[in-house]
C-alpha cells in the first residue's frame, strides 16, 4: 500500500514538473507547508493553475497521557491548484484543489524520572526499545482558499500570498515493544493508542499560509 502511495506522490511532482516547463511564472515561496517551488500557468484572463513542491523537518516533544514523546515532524508535499480571479483589474484570487503529501510525525516515548513509560493507567519499566507512535495524514487532501498573485499581468517580479486550509483525519499507529506485554495488559496498551489518537484527532484541519517571491516570463 506504501508502495501504490509513493508511486501517487511521484506522479503529483511529475505532472508538477511538466507543468513547470510549459508554465509562464515560477516561484520560490515558505510557510506552513514549508519552503518550496512552484509554476503557474493562466488558462484564461480569469482562471489559472499552478502547481508546487514543498516541505521541511522539525523536531518537537508532546506530552500524552503523562508520557512525554521525542518526534519528528517531515512535511513533503505537493499542490495542484485551480486560481479564479474575480476582479479583473485585482491579483485576487479564489484557489482551490489538493495538496498530495507524505507527511509523517513519527514519535518515541521517553522513560520518566524513575526510569518508567505510562502505558495506559499502568507505569512500566524501560527494559526494552521505546513504545512508539506513528501518525500520517491522508494523502490527498481537499484545499480551499485565498490568495494574491499568479495573475497574468505583465512581465517581471511578483508577490505571491496564499491563506487557506487544508483538510485530512490523521491516522495514528501505536507500536509496543512484546517484551511490555509482560508489565502490563492489553487492555492498556490499547487505551494508551487511543488517547495519542483523540490528541491528534482535533488536526483535521491544516492551517495553510505562504508567502512568495514570482519571477513572469
Amino acid at each position: 500500500m506504501r508502495l501504490v502511495n509513493n508511486a501517487a506522490v511521484v506522479a503529483a511532482m511529475a505532472t508538477m514538473m511538466a507543468g513547470a516547463a510549459q508554465a509562464q511564472e515560477i516561484y520560490v515561496h515558505g510557510g506552513t507547508l514549508g519552503a518550496g517551488v512552484g509554476a503557474a500557468l493562466p488558462l484564461t484572463s480569469w482562471a489559472g493553475v499552478h502547481a508546487e513542491l514543498e516541505g521541511f523537518g522539525l523536531s518537537h516533544s508532546v506530552n500524552v497521557n503523562d508520557n512525554e514523546y521525542d518526534g519528528h515532524l517531515k512535511l513533503l508535499q505537493g499542490g495542484l491548484y485551480l486560481d479564479l480571479f474575480p476582479f479583473s483589474s485585482s491579483g485576487f484570487r479564489v484557489t482551490a484543489g489538493a495538496l498530495i503529501n507524505e507527511d509523517e510525525l513519527s514519535a518515541h516515548a521517553v522513560p520518566n524520572a524513575q526510569g518508567n513509560y505510562k502505558i495506559g493507567d499502568d507505569y512500566v519499566p524501560a527494559v526494552g526499545a521505546a513504545p512508539s507512535a506513528t501518525v500520517t495524514l491522508p494523502r490527498v487532501m481537499p484545499y480551499l482558499g485565498i490568495g494574491y498573485g499568479h495573475k497574468p499581468v505583465s512581465k517581471g517580479f511578483g508577490l505571491t500570498l496564499d491563506l487557506g486550509v487544508a483538510y485530512g483525519r490523521p491516522h495514528t499507529t501505536y507500536n509496543v515493544p512484546a517484551i511490555y506485554s509482560m508489565f502490563t495488559t492489553q487492555a492498556n496498551i490499547d487505551e494508551q493508542e487511543r488517547k495519542i489518537s483523540d490528541k491528534v484527532e482535533h488536526y483535521r484541519l491544516y492551517p495553510v499560509l505562504q508567502l512568495g517571491v514570482s519571477y513572469r516570463f
